[in-house]
């Protein structure tokens, strides 16, 4: 008697969980899913980045590979060139005075970008050092970078170089990282993705 009960109550579990995944929209995300496995994922992942530039009109030789959110970085995005394997990481941070593009003139950005590297747990950077001071025209407006040299424990690689700087973007500031493996960073490669930013 007892083991008909049991059977009956879990049919009625089923049933229910079968309508609830029904209600829910999982029978079109089963079914999209099936079609094309990827399709939501890079839906997904463009939504996100939206929230810091439009990727979408980026060249295919460019792979937005992911997008989140962390702790004190914020929302950030992590693109990356297929052919050298240069990577780029574009951070709109919770606080807005992370590192600001003012912070350039008045000698802070050494100081904030030293701090930013600290908390971008996303990179482990080690040994990391400030190389000088540039500036690049690019999203239709001047963004001012440090060139650094740094390693890196928590990927394969591990001298690398590059560039971090700020852009502005809908009032907020962007922080734009720009790195490869030493002796391998190209700024005609980073100035090509940020110029097909908007």
């Amino acid at each position: 008697m007892f083991g008909c009960l049991k059977k009956f109550i879990f049919i009625i579990i089923l049933i229910l969980a079968a309508i609830g995944f029904v209600a829910i929209g999982g029978w079109q995300f089963v079914s999209e899913f099936i079609h094309n496995p990827f399709q939501q994922a890079q839906t997904t992942k463009m939504e996100k980045a939206a929230q810091i530039a439009d990727f979408s009109k980026i060249d295919k030789e460019f792979e937005l590979v992911s997008s989140s959110k962390l702790p004190k970085i914020g929302n950030y995005v992590y693109v990356k060139h297929g052919a050298t394997s240069q990577r780029f990481y574009f951070s709109k941070p919770t606080k807005n005075d992370t590192l600001t593009k003012a912070d350039f003139n008045n000698k802070k950005a050494n100081e904030k970008i030293m701090d930013f590297v600290k908390d971008f747990k996303i990179l482990q950077f080690e040994n990391f050092e400030i190389k000088g001071q540039d500036s690049v025209k690019a999203m239709g407006q001047t963004i001012p970078y440090v060139k650094f040299d740094s390693d890196i424990v928590n990927i394969p690689v591990h001298g690398v170089q590059g560039i971090i700087g700020v852009a502005e973007q809908d009032g907020k500031n962007v922080i734009i990282i720009s790195m490869n493996t030493y002796g391998k960073y190209s700024q005609i490669i980073t100035n090509v993705l940020l110029n097909e930013l908007k």
